[in-house]
């Protein structure tokens, strides 16, 4: 199974990303580009890629611990962009950033990703630094061309903000147009462990 962790997006997030998504997506040309439909928007943390059945487990018990040490947390939509550049983009993305400077969704991802090289990543190869965004749309071919200008022309990306209240183990399939991904697990961001320290500390 290929596994990934993320965060999901509220519907009203969702629905607003969509709207600006309609109004940006004219500015390319179609024929480059394979849209993601937005419901498979979603926030990734940390891809774990092919895992057998007893590490799925042992990755899933590792996921609930990372959202027991973890309060609720707020984000933002901040602005567009592509892996690697615009020059030559490969996949376009709207970026999301922690408003605070507890940096909940970093310190989760890192969490995310310790509990992957512990359970079924330990010999994979280094990974890339974590960069938060919700793709948008996969190029058919690369580099795809954005014609000049095109990027300026967008409108701007809408200033969103919500609060991740919880942590999913996803699948992901792969098909003929795109990946489906159906959610496996779900663990709930409670603090406990955190909450039950500072009870520790206070006697």
């Amino acid at each position: 199974m290929r596994l990934f962790a993320a965060l999901d997006l509220p519907d009203h997030v969702t629905e607003e990303l969509r709207a600006w998504w309609a109004g940006a997506c004219i500015h390319l040309d179609v024929a480059d580009w394979r849209e993601v439909p937005s419901t498979s928007w979603h926030l990734t943390l940390a891809f774990y890629g092919d895992v057998e059945g007893g590490e799925a487990d042992d990755l899933a018990e590792s996921l609930a611990e990372c959202a027991a040490h973890m309060m609720p947390f707020t984000l933002k939509l901040t602005h567009f962009g592509a892996f690697p550049n615009l020059l030559r983009p490969r996949v376009l993305w709207v970026g999301v950033e922690d408003t605070d400077a507890t940096g909940g969704m970093k310190s989760l991802a890192r969490c995310c990703r310790r509990a992957g090289r512990a359970t079924v990543r330990k010999r994979s190869a280094k990974e890339q630094p974590f960069h938060g965004h919700i793709t948008m749309a996969r190029a058919r071919h690369f580099p795809a061309p954005i014609a000049a200008g095109a990027v300026e022309e967008m409108p701007e990306v809408p200033a969103i903000s919500w609060q991740a209240r919880d942590l999913r183990l996803y699948r992901s399939v792969l098909h003929r147009d795109g990946a489906r991904y159906s959610v496996l697990e779900e663990f709930e961001l409670s603090g406990q462990v955190t909450k039950q320290g500072e009870e520790q500390h206070v006697r």
